[in-house]
């Protein structure tokens, strides 16, 4: 730390003298923040040789990156299509250039416009962030080509370690064990792969050599599943990566995914900054993340550790990268693969080493070496992510696009969230569903989930599907409490599937009686602030409202009566309760009634409780009485395109077949008849897009 103090004492920051043991980590987090960074002034200290970077990417990486760039006082540059034009990367960059919009190909996958904008905008060096190109060595090869410093590995590394199947060969080579599997060849027959699966054991994981991120991932429990699962996999992986090349691995379902965050500089130095546990997946892909791994014994540690720098020595690596393991019930851990690039989850790792990663990766790509050796290394404390997705995980977590009405939270200490979103902007079906990294810090595991839990409860969100509820039920387990994880953990605490809280009559009850409430404060507006002693005054007799309100598979008729201006009688299903609402809080029967908030959009009632949000709608007995109709009829689940469709008019189709597939948020989901019957309309096509509830197929019943 002196070391790197010397090349510069204005950063100092002030207050050196002031830290202590006690308070360094609450120091350690305002300056997280990074607003502090922008009060220094740094301008007579030579941080890099350039000075201009263009982030090869969107959303929440890029807000990251930016504040990075901020702080070492270097311009940033990003790219931005129709969709993206209010996101807050666009609005923090010092400059923002649109591209079109037409397909991934031609805006975030197109190294040739990605090229083309580092030139047109003067830019000297180019962070790709992960995702997208971060680990495409075309793009890393040519940007050194063109003369622009790649924030990140050289390309030949990432070449190596970008296909599956040749880390697994180096890795082997490098003395690192590895877990049993076959690369599957162009020429592969659909039997010799199969006699291939055979050999390895079932069940085994699928995936395409060229990805990550869950994307062309699937686990096969048989031959029976797997000739559909490789369909969709390499379907999936050339949409994401550009390439259906696949391996076959053995699963091991009852393990814990740990890997190591490596390092290394231009000069041959390598450090590790300890490890992370990211077991905790759905369909692949990380929900909770936390560093150090919880009951992780020193042994494993050594393993994992020397394992991680002999396969970044093997290779000659600069720069970020993580090795990931998969071990086994007796600690025996075998290599996964190594990601070349930042990972969504580095904030644990910065919180507990009090590192920036992005500023280390910004460094080493200008040459300059590692600032700390393996001894210096320190862990401290503990921190935990948890990932916050535009999914439903009431409905299978399909993903939900939408304009997102409400994003509230407060800035709370030990609390740090990295988004890309804000209040009022689109969250589109084009793009990866995750909203935000919500990351917790205590001074132990159960400080930092205590930290995680409070935050999650207060956090206010509306106006797309999202798994808030479903996170802060997971923290809730006694097996995650314990630390009993493992990438099986999800079907073993859900055995029967998710089942989240269903609304009690007292939830009916609110709503109802807000709505009367919304409906006044518009009568007041629209005539001239009616007084509210006035507010459900009559000469006549107490005032009634009925309505009917849906909320999941709940369908409830509430009375509402008014006997002031803050007393009502609300009558739910022939219970009654007794509601006081008052400066924003409300009794039930003289109880208080704890929500977060509430709020009425265009399309529902929002009631956000602080272990569950509820959407109400109000319901017609129109449509109640038709809702008969809608047997046979065959409806989008979520916005998207159309990638295949399976069946023809006049087919005979039975109840659970397979009618079409549609993609969305990099993701593909198998739409299944409801009804046995005859396809007698098909209202979509190959390469179409399509809506949210949108009628895509209509079935005549038998």
């Amino acid at each position: 730390i002196l070391e790197r103090l010397e090349e510069s004492l204005v950063f100092v920051w002030g207050f050196a003298n002031l830290v202590t043991e006690d308070n360094y980590r609450q120091i350690l987090l305002e300056l997280l923040d990074y607003n502090f960074f922008n009060r220094i002034d740094m301008s007579k200290i030579k941080i890099t040789s350039f000075k201009k970077v263009l982030i090869a990417n969107r959303g929440e990486i890029a807000v990251r990156i930016i504040k990075t760039l901020n702080k070492l006082k270097l311009k940033s540059v990003v790219l931005y299509t129709e969709v993206d034009k209010n996101s807050p990367y666009v609005k923090l960059a010092n400059e923002a250039v649109k591209i079109e919009n037409r397909s991934l190909a031609t805006s975030y996958l197109s190294i040739d416009k990605m090229i083309e904008v580092a030139i047109q905008t003067k830019c000297e060096a180019v962070h790709p962030g992960y995702g997208f190109l971060s680990e495409n060595p075309d793009f890393a090869k040519i940007c050194t080509e063109k003369n622009l410093v790649f924030i990140g590995p050289e390309h030949h590394a990432i070449r190596k370690m970008a296909n599956k199947r040749e880390a697994k060969e180096i890795a082997r080579d490098a003395g690192v064990s590895c877990l049993p599997g076959y690369s599957i060849k162009k020429l592969d027959t659909f039997r010799e792969i199969a006699l291939a699966a055979e050999k390895i054991g079932y069940p085994i994981m699928l995936k395409a050599t060229a990805g990550g991120g869950g994307k062309g991932m699937r686990l096969v429990g048989s031959e029976k599943s797997l000739k559909n699962n490789l369909k969709l996999a390499k379907s999936e992986a050339l949409s994401a990566f550009g390439s259906d090349e696949m391996i076959l691995e053995k699963a091991m379902t009852f393990a814990r995914h740990i890997e190591v965050q490596v390092f290394g500089d231009q000069t041959g130095n390598y450090i590790h900054l300890g490890e992370r546990d990211c077991s905790i997946q759905r369909r692949n892909q990380k929900v909770i993340e936390e560093a150090p791994a919880p009951s992780i014994t020193k042994r494993l540690q050594e393993q994992i550790y020397s394992a991680s720098l002999k396969l970044a020595k093997a290779i000659n690596y600069t720069n970020a990268g993580t090795v990931e393991f998969i071990v086994d019930e007796k600690d025996n851990a075998y290599f996964l693969e190594m990601n070349t690039r930042l990972q969504v989850e580095h904030p644990v790792t910065e919180l507990t080493t009090g590192f920036d990663l992005v500023e280390m990766q910004v460094r080493i790509a200008d040459g300059q070496d590692l600032s700390i050796n393996q001894g210096e290394m320190r862990i401290s404390g503990h921190a935990i992510e948890a990932r916050l997705y535009a999914e439903d995980p009431r409905n299978d977590f399909l993903p939900s696009s939408g304009i997102l009405d409400v994003w509230q939270f407060s800035e709370v200490p030990n609390i740090r969230v990295d988004s890309g979103v804000s209040e009022g902007q689109e969250i589109s079906y084009k793009f990866d569903p995750m909203l935000a990294k919500i990351v917790a810090y205590g001074k132990n595991r159960k400080e930092s989930i205590l930290n995680l839990k409070q935050f999650l409860k207060n956090f206010s969100i509306a106006g797309v599907k999202n798994n808030r509820d479903f996170l802060i039920d997971i923290l809730n387990k006694e097996d995650f409490l314990k630390a009993n994880i493992s990438t099986a953990f999800l079907s073993k605490v859900y055995p029967n599937g998710i089942h989240l809280k269903q609304p009690k009559l007292e939830d009916f009850a609110f709503v109802a009686v807000n709505l009367h409430e919304n409906e006044f404060t518009l009568m007041q507006d629209k005539f001239f602030k009616i007084p509210r002693e006035f507010k459900n005054w009559s000469n006549i007799k107490n005032l009634e409202k009925a309505v009917s309100l849906k909320c999941l598979d709940q369908l409830r008729k509430v009375k509402v009566y008014a006997y002031g201006p803050m007393l009502y009688e609300v009558e739910v299903d022939k219970k009654k309760f007794k509601l006081e609402i008052f400066d924003e809080k409300c009794k039930i029967n003289g109880r208080n009634f704890e929500f977060v908030n509430f709020l009425k959009t265009n399309k529902c009632l929002t009631l956000i409780k602080h272990d569950c949000i509820f959407d109400f709608k109000e319901v017609t007995s129109s449509i109640e009485s038709t809702a008969e109709k809608f047997e046979g009829l065959i409806l989008s689940p979520i916005h998207g395109n159309i990638l295949s469709v399976d069946v023809e008019i006049n087919q005979n189709i039975k109840t659970g077949q397979k009618l079409l597939v549609v993609e969305a948020m990099k993701m593909q989901h198998e739409v299944m008849a409801s009804v046995s019957g005859k396809i007698k309309k098909i209202e979509c096509s190959v390469g179409s897009q399509v809506a949210l509830a949108e009628i895509l197929i209509e079935i005549e019943p038998e």
